[in-house]
């Protein structure tokens, strides 16, 4: 039984809940929000509880980013079309800002450390390769197109959010990317 302050604190699942309100609060405020004693604080336990489940900052940030992973696999699941996929993406993207933020600075070394992590990214690029490359080339064209369809979306995605690439709305910036695409 962990303590906190003058009152008991049993915890049922400590690494779910601390991972939980780690999502939750870089969803809120971004990955510079994320500390382990501001989970600890939002979960009622102390931050050294924390340390069983994950080695430190970076390792519950990595957590944080394979949970945001497997929530846009999770999106992209049902993208039968590329314009679906497209669709899907920038609505995760636009839905969840601060969470891709951190799935996408997410550098290899962080993604081959985290088995988790691992797992979920490539799960986004399997799921890529199905839908985004359908009909097309294999090997290496069928690869650069799906790199090529991944740029132009993130790339358009961050000057969309940063204002620096204008729609009217959420709908005409989907459409945008839908063209934009197309000439892909």
């Amino acid at each position: 039984m962990a303590r906190h302050g003058n009152s008991p604190y049993h915890h049922g699942d400590l690494g779910e809940a601390s991972l939980a309100a780690g999502y939750a609060l870089v969803a809120e405020a971004g990955a510079e929000a994320l500390s382990m004693r501001a989970v600890a604080a939002r979960i009622g336990v102390t931050h050294r509880a924390l340390y069983r489940h994950h080695a430190d900052r970076e390792a519950l940030l990595s957590a944080v980013a394979a949970r945001g992973y497997q929530a846009l696999a999770n999106a992209l699941e049902t993208a039968g079309s590329p314009a679906a996929f497209i669709e899907a993406y920038a609505g995760f993207a636009l839905d969840e800002p601060e969470i891709y933020a951190l799935m996408m600075a997410r550098d290899r070394h962080a993604i081959a450390g985290h088995p988790r992590l691992k797992a979920a990214a490539w799960r986004v690029i399997g799921l890529s390769e199905a839908v985004l490359a359908q009909d097309r080339a294999a090997g290496a064209a069928r690869r650069d197109r799906i790199v090529a369809l991944w740029a132009l979306l993130h790339g358009a995605l961050t000057l969309y959010r940063s204002g620096l690439l204008r729609a009217g709305n959420r709908p005409q910036f989907t459409a945008y990317l839908l063209k934009l695409s197309e000439r892909e």
